[in-house]
């Protein structure tokens, strides 16, 4: 081979690694200057609930300070199910065919996550179930789910405690017919809810066991919706207009809704009312004497722990280290109980 030909071989050969080696370069450089991008969906079951929303917002405002915080771009979407789960089960597809990181779920139907639970398995996908708690089986059936919740029999307890320590200290007053008995009236927040049923439960067995004795005038559905609580209250009022001296109320919108059904009756002494979940217009309420107590359910840190293990999960597919789950499964959030001494010092701006 000529010396020319080996020269002009030479410089095509330098042409090729330039091109090989600059074009690594530039690909490296690019992925330092590209922002890391993160992708969460969200599904939940009701728009039209107002404590679900609140984490919502959380879970959302969390996501965006993490992400600002690490330079990592978060694009987090959110969608409503409308109380379908068929339609949540397509939503959850949807986002695992799109690659999404992590999907959070406010479950539709508690008992009937399979859909989601195989889906999400088979795409290795993890799933972030929050407030509404499935079932423990479901629960193992793929080692990247988890629960964001709280204890929904711990709720139930310190209803019963708001009312203990009332009539402690004005049974009198409470017992409005004098019979030493108290009259009460159930509002359940949903059909087969594991929060409703435990709920409802342990509070009457909390009294009950402080040694106050009670007779139940009614038990209605009303869905967590506080339409739908006024207009069973108003119903249980045509029934017993003077005889009911208790109203436990599985969330605050059902309380609000049976204050709204008392005041628009026209009764003249308000029966106890007692909520869950420590909303603001329940707080006020509790505030002027009109509810006497709610218990707090922590929608902010909810929201702020979900948003935690997301992010984790989605950059680096870890639960965060300062994030301890119970049997790897499970975070509850502890409840607070809320009355008249001191919802001053609950934030409701």
């Amino acid at each position: 081979m000529s010396k020319r030909r080996l020269f002009l071989c030479g410089i095509a050969l330098i042409a090729v690694a330039g091109g090989i080696f600059g074009g690594y370069h530039m690909v490296q450089s690019k992925e330092k200057t590209e922002p890391q991008v993160i992708r969460i969906g969200i599904t939940m079951y009701n728009q039209y609930d107002p404590f679900t929303e609140e984490i919502r917002h959380n879970i959302e405002d969390y996501l965006a300070l993490y992400g600002t915080e690490n330079d990592i771009e978060v694009d987090s979407t959110v969608v409503y199910s409308g109380k379908n789960q068929l339609v949540q089960n397509d939503q959850v597809i949807d986002f695992i065919e799109k690659n999404y990181d992590v999907i959070c779920v406010n479950l539709v139907d508690r008992t009937d996550p399979s859909v989601i639970i195989e889906a999400a398995k088979s795409a290795d996908v993890p799933i972030i179930f929050f407030n509404r708690e499935l079932v423990e089986d479901d629960l193992k059936r793929f080692n990247k789910l988890y629960y964001v919740g709280a204890r929904p029999e711990d709720s139930g307890q310190m209803q019963g405690q708001i009312v203990i320590d009332e009539l402690n200290e004005r049974f009198d007053e409470i017992d409005v017919n004098g019979d030493g008995i108290i009259q009460y009236v159930l509002l359940e927040g949903e059909a087969g809810h594991q929060d409703a049923i435990l709920r409802s439960r342990v509070s009457v067995e909390t009294i009950k066991s402080a040694g106050y004795e009670m007779e139940m005038l009614g038990d209605e559905i009303a869905n967590w919706d506080r339409k739908q609580a006024q207009t069973k209250m108003t119903s249980l009022l045509a029934g017993y207009p003077r005889q009911i001296e208790l109203v436990l109320a599985n969330d605050d919108n059902m309380a609000i809704g049976a204050l709204d059904a008392l005041t628009e009756f026209g009764v003249q002494t308000y029966p106890l009312i007692v909520g869950v979940n420590g909303q603001e217009e329940t707080i006020e309420a509790v505030k002027e004497g009109l509810i006497a107590g709610t218990v707090y359910n922590n929608a902010k840190k909810k929201g702020e722990i979900i948003a935690h293990i997301s992010y984790s999960l989605a950059v680096d597919g870890h639960i965060p280290s300062d994030i301890e789950l119970e049997n790897n499964k499970y975070y509850y959030v502890p409840y607070e109980i809320i009355t008249r001494e001191n919802a001053e010092n609950y934030d409701t701006d």
